[in-house]
């Protein structure tokens, strides 16, 4: 990774961190698919010289309302979500391990894992 791209996603995250704290409010959809790109460049491996596994299955963990809101949308989100993936990895030269599946959970404590 180059200096500037660590510098870009520092930065992003300490602005990230700083709206979320004090602007706490619903998960938009548009912060679901930030975080799934951010994942999937944080955990890239080198496939080849000019490629990149990563990978393909994402559960993302939700608060009970931010649940309810988001999982109404149902298969349209995930199908969204896979588009912007599958455009940033075109964009990265990332390979996918296989199909992308995302799977919205609610948990008490939301995070993102892969």
């Amino acid at each position: 990774m180059r200096p500037l791209q660590r510098f870009e996603r520092r930065l992003e995250g300490i602005v990230s961190g700083v709206f979320a704290r004090a602007f706490k409010g619903d998960v938009e959809p548009i912060e679901l698919a930030a975080a799934l790109k951010r994942e999937i460049d944080n955990t890239a491996r080198i496939l080849s010289r000019d490629r990149r596994l990563v990978p393909n299955h994402f559960t993302i963990e939700l608060g009970p309302s931010d649940f309810e809101r988001l999982n109404a949308y149902g298969q349209t989100l995930n199908h969204e979500l896979a588009n912007e993936l599958r455009d940033h990895a075109d964009i990265q030269r990332y390979t996918f391990s296989g199909p992308i599946e995302i799977a919205p959970h609610f948990r008490p404590r939301p995070r993102l894992r892969h």
